[in-house]
C-alpha cells in the first residue's frame, strides 16, 4: 500500500521501491500488481478503442508518454511510476509485468508462463 505523507521518503512509490529490490535481489521476474490490466495504447477509462500491450522489448519516448498522469486516487504515481519501475528492472536484466490484482489468482498463470497483462523484457546483459 502507498504511504499517505511521501514527503520524507527518497524513493517515492512502491514500484519504484520494488523495482529496486528486485534489482538488488538479481530476481528473475517482478510483477507490480495494479487496477489495471496493463498498459494500454491509449488511457482506457477515457478511450475506447484502445489496445493491451502484450509485451515491450524497449522503453522508447513512446512508451513512456502512454503512461500519462498519476492514475487513480488509490496510488501515489500510475502507470508513470510502473514504466520507471521497469526502465530500473530492465536497465538491470529483469522482467516486469504490470496485471491486474482484482484477480491475485492470476499470479499462477503468470508462473505457467501464460500471457499475462504487459510484460517488459529486460535487457540481456
Amino acid at each position: 500500500n502507498d504511504t499517505v505523507a511521501t514527503e520524507e521518503i527518497s524513493v517515492g512509490d512502491n514500484d519504484t521501491l520494488s523495482a529496486i529490490v528486485a534489482k538488488s535481489c538479481d530476481a528473475d521476474l517482478l510483477v507490480l500488481l495494479s487496477d489495471i490490466d496493463g498498459l494500454y495504447t491509449g488511457d482506457p477509462h477515457k478511450e475506447k478503442n484502445v489496445e493491451l500491450i502484450r509485451e515491450v522489448s524497449e522503453i522508447t519516448p513512446e512508451i513512456i508518454s502512454l503512461a500519462g498522469g498519476k492514475g487513480s486516487e488509490l496510488g501515489t504515481g500510475g502507470m508513470a511510476t510502473k514504466i520507471h519501475a521497469a526502465q530500473i528492472c530492465s536497465d538491470g536484466g529483469i522482467d516486469m509485468i504490470i496485471a491486474n490484482g482484482k484477480n491475485p489468482a492470476l499470479l499462477y498463470d503468470i508462473l505457467d508462463g501464460q500471457s499475462v497483462g504487459t510484460r517488459f523484457l529486460g535487457k540481456k546483459v
